[in-house]
């Protein structure tokens, strides 16, 4: 069995939280593993920032930036004035599944569940989303829908807006969005956003899936299938997810306040327009009915995308179509 599980991984780097030096045995004796393997660990934990002393101790400057769910309230109770509950878990199957079942079991689920790694992470269409530990955010924000699912519509283009807000007030970059729920920096997948809708005893609810890329270790990014960045990468800075965490949670907070009482109205869609990168370009997109080629031309007032081809003008909206850049495709 390979010792480098995630739970073992936050296990060591919890240890190395406060940036003083740690033995090699001492720290192996925390991971219950033996020195030995511990370190055949070594080159993956150098890309978690774990470094090695000249006698042998380990140890990560400046310290580890765990996520704190105290911090992040911290935050939330001087910008807002109702204040959602946060949950940190350390290794979690998907926060979005772990939110899904809270709800329909009628429970008091938390209005935000944070994971410093998901071993069931996942986005649109299913595909699997790359959670390595203490590297990027994993939030699931649950958000009531007084107004029945019906009042969803357009919920998930409004929820980038915010995301793509908040990044942008600690983050030294400029993010697109990419239709309909993709993150980018510089035409590069930094993150991505998956809106589930449930409706229990307790009422209908959404649950806000986001998954943002703060710095991926190396070790961990060669099973992505796409063209990716991280904030690091991206901004050459050190960016506090405990920050960016909080900035996400209050920027949804105010953009969905809206959103419950006018919809996805002519303010969000300019928002969420300003960051197209598809607009006035080529683009296909493909489905199991075909494929569009045309002229992008934004989205409508229900969210959907709006396509000039040589004959007419479409729209088409999310479910299993897959849209791309004409000369990319």
């Amino acid at each position: 069995m390979s010792a480098i599980t995630p739970e073992r991984v936050l296990l060591i780097l919890s240890r190395l939280g406060a940036g003083e030096p740690v033995t090699l045995n001492a720290l192996a004796e925390h991971a219950a593993i033996s020195p030995e393997m511990l370190a055949t660990m070594l080159p993956e934990l150098i890309d978690h920032g774990v470094r090695q002393r000249r006698d042998g101790s380990l140890r990560v400057p400046g310290g580890v930036d765990l996520l704190d769910a105290g911090r992040i309230g911290a935050d939330l109770q001087a910008a807002l004035d109702e204040v959602p509950h946060v949950e940190v878990l350390g290794v979690t199957g998907s926060t979005n599944d772990l939110a899904r079942a809270r709800i329909e079991a009628g429970g008091s689920a938390p209005a935000v569940i944070l994971a410093e790694a998901q071993t069931a992470g996942r986005g649109r269409r299913g595909r699997a989303w790359s959670s390595p530990v203490a590297s990027n955010v994993y939030l699931s924000q649950v958000e009531a829908l007084p107004g029945g699912l019906e009042a969803a519509s357009g919920l998930s283009l409004a929820t980038g807006v915010a995301v793509a807000e908040a990044i942008e007030e600690v983050a030294p970059v400029t993010v697109t969005l990419k239709w309909p729920n993709d993150l980018l920096v510089n035409g590069r997948k930094l993150g991505g956003i998956l809106v589930e809708l449930v409706t229990s005893r307790a009422g209908s609810h959404a649950i806000l899936g986001i998954g943002i890329n703060v710095r991926v270790p190396a070790y961990t990014s060669t099973g992505i299938d796409q063209a990716w960045t991280d904030l690091t990468r991206a901004g050459s800075a050190r960016i506090e997810r405990n920050r960016l965490a909080a900035a996400i949670i209050i920027h949804l907070r105010r953009t969905l306040e809206g959103f419950r009482k006018q919809g996805f109205d002519a303010d969000l869609r300019r928002r969420w327009q300003a960051r197209d990168p598809f607009l006035d370009r080529r683009v296909v997109a493909r489905s199991e009915q075909g494929e569009i080629r045309g002229w992008g031309r934004g989205i409508d007032d229900r969210g959907e995308f709006v396509i000039e081809t040589a004959s007419e003008v479409v729209t088409v909206g999310a479910g299993e179509v897959s849209l791309r850049l004409e000369e990319k495709a």
